[in-house]
């Protein structure tokens, strides 16, 4: 499967690596904290995978790897974006 080369490279410190690794593994990490995890590994461990290789990889959308990747480049962490209350 091809696909453009991603517009965000992620690269981890080895303690970045090392977080990462743990939540995936640990069985009390939530599945959603997981795949964002997941996500990021596999885009530092493999750059030259598009993000429809990661998706098929991961068992996600590819809209969701782009979302993710992004987010990590920008602010280096996998938390959720607190919404705006609505007026």
């Amino acid at each position: 499967m091809r696909g453009p080369k991603p517009s965000h490279p992620i690269e981890l410190t080895t303690e970045e690596q090392e977080h990462l690794r743990s939540l995936v593994r640990a069985h009390t990490t939530g599945q959603s904290l997981a795949i964002r995890a997941r996500i990021v590994l596999f885009a530092h461990e493999h750059p030259e995978w598009s993000n429809q290789q990661i998706a098929q990889a991961v068992g996600t959308s590819d809209r969701l790897v782009r979302k993710w990747r992004q987010r990590w480049a920008t602010t280096k962490t996998l938390a959720m974006q607190k919404k705006e209350p609505h007026p």
